[in-house]
């Protein structure tokens, strides 16, 4: 009789070198709005998140990226008087050209778009993730003639953008709608600050 056995090896090797993740970033903002009658009371309060639209991205990496003779205009805030859709494709001329924009109200006395002023970007913490952030000081709406309904806010910077009421001048940055629309008369005070923050 005659026997046959047979031996075998195998063995797998997997090298990796330089390894790295995908470095990612994400952007977003909120706007933060309170309401006040004429009394100081406060009457409504609510925070909403917005969308950076595509012209908007599209100025921000150009002007820190590609690089451009630019100089901050603005940013200007302003209030909306319709319900909004925010859409990626939306610039100045779909959403004031639209006749969204709401009116009744001064800032500093003036009828004016409010200026948001942003502080210096902050960091907290380097792991497990980056979180980059930037407050504008409140602006303070004050509600004239007819008053009427508030439904969101928008932010619009650029070359060429103004602080004019209704004007399309400018770049489209963000926009975003409340909840529920809000009320207000002749008399309140409507509080905005913007917040941005990068989370990488």
């Amino acid at each position: 009789m005659i026997e046959k056995n047979g031996f075998g090896d195998s063995a797998v090797a997997t090298l990796a070198t330089s390894v790295a993740g995908n470095d990612t970033m994400g952007i977003e903002g909120w706007y933060h709005v309170e309401c006040r009658d004429a009394q100081g009371n406060l009457k409504w309060e609510e925070s909403f998140p917005n969308l950076v639209v595509a012209v908007g991205k599209q100025l921000m990496l150009d002007t820190l990226l590609k690089g451009s003779s630019y100089s901050v205009t603005g940013p200007f805030l302003g209030l909306t008087n319709a319900s909004l859709t925010p859409a990626a494709a939306d610039t100045m001329t779909t959403l004031v050209g639209g006749g969204k924009e709401f009116t009744n109200y001064t800032v500093g006395g003036s009828a004016v778009r409010g200026t948001a002023s942003f502080a210096s970007a902050t960091s907290t913490g380097l792991t497990p993730s980056n979180v980059t952030s930037s407050t504008a000081t409140p602006i303070t709406y004050t509600i004239t003639g007819a008053g009427g309904t508030i439904y969101g806010c928008f932010l619009v910077t650029g070359t060429g953008a103004v602080s004019t009421q209704s004007s399309t001048a400018g770049t489209l940055y963000s926009e975003g709608n409340f909840t529920t629309a809000k009320t207000t008369t002749a008399g309140d005070t409507v509080a905005v600050t913007y917040s941005t923050t990068a989370t990488s």
